[in-house]
């Protein structure tokens, strides 16, 4: 589905009406808007305070990553920005990413800077790339360890989305978009625009603090590695190592261990370790802070 406006903006949405309200605010009126309501939960009071917004209303509940399919799907557009429902844009940000968009014609992904922001709009942190254009694969170099930017300031063509079938749906609990925008930068032109356009929002009790340490995300780390690597031997030039595998792997690893002795886990850590397989072809340095981060106690 195309149609004569440059970006658009799809927004997948489960039960946060009040948080969906404040992203729907910030959000230039002009841009085609389309809100997949997961469950179709709005109610008609809602709906009817945006007239200028799609509104898919279906039943019954669906897994994630089709519902954030059906929003990407719904939208018309040449280019598609897909942030999350309790997600925030700030004054200006739409004129930035349009003037991007227009600079760079062979582009077919952008990241763009971002803040990491609370349950009470506090800035936790700031993300911000170095400006690069770069031709595909080469793209893939930046985000090869996993894609630091967020959704709301990653933006795609939607030709690039029909290409790749958008986001993979065998995914339950992480990856997803990693594996998307991955693929995207190993066969289009990826474009790193070094300025903040959205606030991310990240919750303290949210389901990944829940399940970052469990089996199920190493094997979705697993999955989403293995399907980008076969991705890149089918579809570019780029030569994806194991050792690159057993990297992310790894990190991930270690970011489980975080968590469980950050809630006085050490016991539970070392069980975690045990039940993972070991990523013996990371480098030998990542390997040894995994062994010290296991030992020493967990930093206050």
């Amino acid at each position: 589905m195309t149609s004569d406006a440059l970006l658009g903006i799809a927004i997948p949405s489960y039960k946060r009406p009040e948080m969906l309200a404040r992203l729907l605010d910030s959000i230039d009126t002009h841009f085609p808007v389309s809100v997949s309501d997961n469950g179709a939960h709005l109610d008609a009071a809602f709906t009817a305070r945006y007239p200028h917004v799609r509104f898919i209303q279906e039943t019954p509940v669906i897994p994630v990553t089709q519902n954030w399919n059906r929003a990407a799907r719904s939208v018309a557009s040449e280019w598609i920005v897909m942030p999350g429902d309790d997600d925030l844009y700030y004054p200006g940000s739409f004129e930035l990413i349009e003037r991007a968009i227009r600079s760079n014609p062979s582009a077919d992904i952008l990241f763009f800077g971002h803040h990491i922001i609370d349950e009470h709009d506090r800035i936790a942190e700031t993300w911000t790339p170095a400006a690069e254009a770069l031709a595909a694969p080469a793209g893939f170099d930046r985000v090869r360890l996993g894609v630091p930017a967020r959704p709301p300031g990653i933006v795609f063509r939607r030709a690039v989305f029909d290409r790749l079938g958008g986001f993979c749906e065998s995914f339950q609990v992480t990856a997803s978009d990693n594996d998307f925008y991955q693929r995207a930068a190993l066969v289009g032109g990826a474009v790193f625009v070094p300025n903040v356009a959205s606030g991310y929002r990240v919750w303290s009790s949210g389901s990944t603090s829940q399940t970052i340490a469990s089996k199920a995300w190493l094997d979705e780390i697993d999955m989403w590695c293995r399907r980008v690597q076969e991705f890149a031997a089918l579809n570019s030039t780029y030569a994806y190592p194991d050792s690159l595998r057993d990297e992310i792997y790894l990190a991930n690893l270690r970011s489980g261990i975080r968590a469980l002795k950050a809630r006085g886990g050490h016991l539970a850590a070392w069980r975690h370790v045990g039940a993972a397989r070991y990523p013996y072809r990371a480098r030998v340095f990542s390997q040894f802070k995994l062994l010290v981060q296991l030992i020493l106690p967990a930093r206050p």
